[in-house]
């Protein structure tokens, strides 16, 4: 079966790996019995445009979290050098205006601020677009992104010279919809600065974990580029900043160029796409396997990552327990495989042999000390990520074992 493109809007996106049924990963459970809502997961790719994708993600209303406390941290160690650009651009000056659209853009108004750019303005989530759900995020922000709500927006607060989307565009369902918001509401021959996770190294690492019902693209630089080319804006810098388990891609693009314009495919993401696909099975089997033998294995992080860990490569069979030391969590159990969620003290007291962290690589050793009661009776603490020097594939870089 074929679905249409989010970018190009070809029938040409195939399911080219199914992982079934999942949970969806901000759903956790008051009780191990809990009934709990799945949807099947597949990602396949654009056999025109090239963009990988999700075939069907779940609706809006099921990826709306349950708890309050429920939230998502970007990468903002390039906002720095990302905003001295913005404050460089041609026709941009003190007077200009800037806006953003969720509070992951707050960070970037206020370096802004600081640097003498204060005309800045951002929507409320109820009052100006009219989500009146409790909890809501950006799965139900990107749905009410269309063109008639940026007139809207624009009667109330004027148009912006500069609109920042700051990792929402690779949330969209409706991604032509989304950027022919941007463009109606950005002033004519303002920019609009999207950012968003670079796939390049996930998926030429195999790293499963990027796969996530509430992102529906996987946007690498060149498919970037022609995304926002399609929807008619000018491409005028794009920047990939490093990070330790993915980049974040920065696309800076002027509106109000030619419509539909012809751009390049991304040819060599879709080999990216089919080697992916196809070493899914081996991976998710070498992985159990590294498991096997290690005595009691518990998980370090109860979030989305170690969500996609456990259940998409079928471990909740070989792990005791997750850790996290957000009191929040505590009692509750992990969407999918139900494993219990409890401080990470009990990793001592429960005599856990290997714990795999899914921390951000920048905090790890940070982590690994604060786990130091653990490692020093001799527990191994180990990275899911591919690129992490604790690396769970790197068994002589594991904490608590000699190098």
């Amino acid at each position: 079966m074929r679905h249409p493109c989010r970018v190009c809007g070809r029938i040409g996106v195939r399911e080219h790996l199914d992982f079934g049924p999942q949970a969806v990963r901000n759903r956790f459970l008051r009780s191990a019995g809990e009934v709990e809502y799945t949807h099947p997961l597949s990602i396949g790719y654009c056999g025109s445009c090239g963009v990988v994708q999700l075939t069907a993600p779940p609706p809006v209303d099921e990826l709306r979290p349950r708890f309050e406390w429920v939230t998502y941290n970007e990468p903002e160690r390039h906002l720095d050098d990302l905003v001295r650009t913005l404050t460089r651009l041609p026709g941009v000056t003190p007077a200009s205006t800037f806006a953003g659209l969720t509070y992951k853009d707050d960070s970037a108004l206020a370096r802004l601020n600081r640097l003498g750019f204060s005309n800045a303005w951002r929507p409320d989530v109820r009052a100006d677009l009219g989500i009146a759900e409790p909890f809501a995020g950006v799965e139900s922000i990107q749905a009410e992104l269309r063109p008639e709500g940026a007139k809207r927006l624009a009667a109330k607060f004027g148009r912006p010279d500069v609109l920042l989307v700051r990792h929402v565009l690779e949330h969209t369902h409706d991604t032509q919809a989304a950027l022919a918001w941007a463009a109606e509401l950005v002033e004519p021959g303002g920019y609009v600065v999207f950012e968003v996770p670079d796939a390049v190294r996930a998926l030429e690492r195999l790293d499963y974990t990027t796969v996530w019902e509430e992102h529906t693209l996987y946007f690498t630089p060149v498919s970037l580029r022609a995304c926002v080319g399609r929807a008619g804006f000018d491409v005028v810098a794009l920047e990939t900043y490093p990070y330790t388990v993915e980049n974040s891609l920065v696309v800076i693009a002027r509106a109000g160029g030619a419509q539909h314009r012809t751009v390049a495919n991304d040819v060599a993401g879709m080999a990216r796409a089919d080697r992916f696909v196809g070493e899914f099975q081996r991976v998710r089997e070498r992985t159990r396997r590294q498991l096997r033998g290690r005595g009691r294995v518990a998980m370090l992080g109860a979030g989305h990552i170690t969500g996609a860990f456990v259940n998409l490569y079928g471990l909740a069979g070989q792990i005791e327990f997750v850790a996290d030391d957000n009191p929040q969590k505590h009692g509750l159990f992990m969407p999918g495989s139900r494993l219990p969620i409890v401080p990470s003290s009990e990793l001592t007291r429960r005599d856990i042999d290997l714990c795999l962290m899914t921390v951000r690589p920048e905090i790890e050793d940070a982590v690994v000390a604060r786990n130091r009661a653990f490692t020093d009776r001799g527990g191994e603490l180990a990275s899911v990520f591919p690129d992490s020097p604790y690396a769970l594939e790197r068994p002589e870089r594991l904490a608590g074992v000699p190098a």
